[in-house]
């Protein structure tokens, strides 16, 4: 294990934005984490585990240790007629994971189709799209508790899951580092057609559940995602920086008074879901430029980098919006998107 200095993040984040870390240190296997743990650089520093950076904005250099996940391997743990257990180190690209598993006809993930990031970090956040959370196939994961050295195993109630959370947003924030995920996916495929938008782009083109199949739910999904989502390669980005809020149905109700197009998806008997997109862009904000980064004029919830921005301004962007949609709708968006810095 090697601890570098003055490290660029720069093509560490998909906002690719400038910023460095005082030290650095990739983790290939948890021992090498139990060896960083008895360094001055780790019991000296603040610390924080970067994923692959899809999920983050450095508003400014980080004065402490970011420690990375290099750790592979994608190992089936047991299988019957119905489920296959896959263990997937949390250093896989989580894409890459998800066309391994259509591959050998294990089945779950196809909605999740081009999330970018690695594994380690979907549980964290536990990511979602079209219908589909990473925590539908979700058995357990292995990992180290940072503060004690200790190994731990989370099963999936001990996760505590939630909307675009999880205990390690909480309780075990900056305190776990995980090495493994082990998922329980379907040896059967079943598609996943709950999502309006993603059933409406299938039946486009005939889609039926004989003569079609999980590949080609994942290769629409992508074609989906890619008319609306910019290539951060190309334009930096986050991908969703805020969640969708949920509201009450008696602020809901009162707001299609204003706004009979306003859509909304009820969560339960007392509240709705409502998207952040649409709030962004009746606002006022798609497309619009913001100094050196902006909205994306293709998706209201997509803030980008125009190439030169720095993360204090898509931090000043971000605040200015709430505050618009704030003072319009009576509604705080929250990040999506973690801020990491002053």
């Amino acid at each position: 294990m090697f601890i570098e200095n003055n490290k660029s993040l720069k093509k560490l984040n998909t906002f690719g934005i400038e910023a460095k870390a005082r030290f650095f240190a990739n983790i290939n296997k948890a021992e090498d984490l139990l060896d960083l743990m008895q360094t001055s650089q780790y019991q000296d520093s603040k610390r924080f585990i970067l994923g692959g950076g899809s999920n983050i904005l450095f508003s400014s250099d980080f004065d402490g240790l970011i420690i990375s996940s290099n750790i592979k391997g994608i190992n089936l743990k047991a299988i019957d007629s119905e489920k296959a257990l896959v263990e997937v180190g949390s250093g896989e690209i989580w894409d890459d994971f998800v066309r391994l598993s259509i591959k050998n006809k294990y089945y779950g993930f196809e909605n999740l189709a081009l999330i970018p990031g690695k594994v380690g970090a979907a549980p964290v956040q536990n990511i979602g799209a079209y219908a589909c959370e990473q925590k539908d196939y979700f058995s357990h994961l292995s990992g180290i508790k940072l503060s004690t050295g200790e190994k731990l195993e989370l099963d999936f109630d001990e996760c505590q899951f939630a909307y675009r959370d999880s205990i390690f947003k909480h309780e075990l924030k900056d305190d776990y580092f995980v090495s493994s995920v082990v998922y329980n996916l379907d040896k059967k495929w079943t598609p996943n057609l709950k999502y309006k938008e993603l059933d409406i782009e299938l039946k486009k083109f005939g889609f039926d559940f004989i003569n079609q199949d999980a590949e080609y739910v994942y290769n629409t999904v992508c074609r989906v995602r890619k008319t609306k989502l910019p290539d951060y390669n190309e334009i930096g980005n986050a991908g969703s920086f805020f969640k969708n809020p949920i509201v009450s149905n008696q602020l809901k109700d009162s707001l299609l008074t204003l706004y009979p197009d306003l859509p909304n998806f009820r969560v339960d008997a007392e509240n709705s879901k409502i998207p952040a997109a649409w709030l962004i862009q009746k606002a006022g904000w798609k497309g619009k430029s913001y100094g050196n980064c902006g909205v994306f004029e293709k998706h209201a919830l997509i803030l980008v980098n125009y190439g030169n921005a720095k993360g204090s301004e898509i931090k000043n962007l971000a605040a200015e919006i709430i505050a618009s949609v704030e003072s319009q709708f009576g509604i705080n968006l929250e990040p999506e998107v973690i801020f990491i810095g002053e």
